[in-house]
């Protein structure tokens, strides 16, 4: 795979100047960093796949890492090329012939639930159960405790969320964007590009869990995401019927495991 990245450093914050106005009266200025909305268009052969806002950073892990969750390739040799513009606005990608979608002509919208239409309506590349792994606590407890010191973005502007990824060897790398999708799309993104074992790593997302946080999950081939946050119902059975160890409410000292549905 070539990637053919011309993108130039961006800023992702800038300052703000305001005024604060306390509940006890008065007035008091103030200044805040607040984060930029970059925005990047997704073409595979040609056609244009997704529109997303995010961050400008760790483009062409948000990019492979987006492929993959959302089914587009079955692994990296999918990928014959990437270019990324010199502003970060436009990824061009060419699949090798013979790929999931070598002929994607589908757009992906950009929200929440979209990646499940998304996968549902356009996708090759079918959901498939997880070898069910159970967590170390140790390593758990670790990437809690590496949110808590290592989330630079989000401490200046208390606007991203982020997503860690746990190494078969240990290794510990995080990614922040505005969207927890995208946080996490990076991470698995970097998984790929490292040429990590999926099924010895773990992730680790600030945000809610929803149902296509799951699937996204599921189509990395992660067998444990933990959550600082809480999950959907949804998201339970989900994780449930494809063997995905959930874990909710992460926090430097504890953890929650929900039982599994009698139904």
């Amino acid at each position: 795979m070539m990637i053919e990245d011309l993108m130039k450093e961006k800023e992702n914050v800038s300052l703000r100047h305001g005024v604060r106005y306390p509940a006890d009266g008065g007035e008091e200025d103030c200044e805040d960093l607040l984060l930029h909305e970059h925005f990047l268009s997704i073409e595979v052969n040609g056609y244009p796949a997704a529109e997303l806002c995010c961050t400008a950073d760790h483009i062409k892990e948000l990019v492979i890492g987006r492929l993959y969750t959302g089914g587009v390739i079955e692994r990296l040799t999918d990928v014959l090329r990437i270019f990324i513009c010199a502003k970060g606005e436009i990824a061009e990608v060419t699949l090798r012939e013979g790929s999931a979608l070598y002929r994607y002509g589908g757009r992906e919208p950009s929200c929440c639930m979209g990646n499940r239409q998304f996968l549902a309506g356009d996708s090759d590349r079918k959901y498939k159960k997880l070898q069910h792994k159970k967590a170390d606590r140790d390593a758990v407890f670790e990437l809690a405790e590496y949110f808590r010191k290592d989330s630079v973005l989000h401490r200046k502007t208390s606007g991203t969320h982020s997503a860690y990824l746990r190494s078969p060897e240990g290794a510990i790398s995080g990614f922040e964007d505005l969207s927890r999708h995208n946080a996490l799309d990076k991470a698995v993104g970097h998984m790929l590009l490292e040429g990590y074992d999926p099924a010895g790593c773990m992730l680790y997302t600030t945000g809610r869990v929803p149902a296509d946080m799951v699937e996204k999950v599921i189509m990395s081939r992660v067998p444990i995401l933990l959550s600082k946050s809480v999950p959907t119902d949804a998201a339970l059975k989900l994780a449930e019927e494809y063997g995905l160890t959930l874990l909710c409410k992460t926090w430097p000292d504890s953890y929650l495991i929900y039982a599994e549905s009698e139904d």
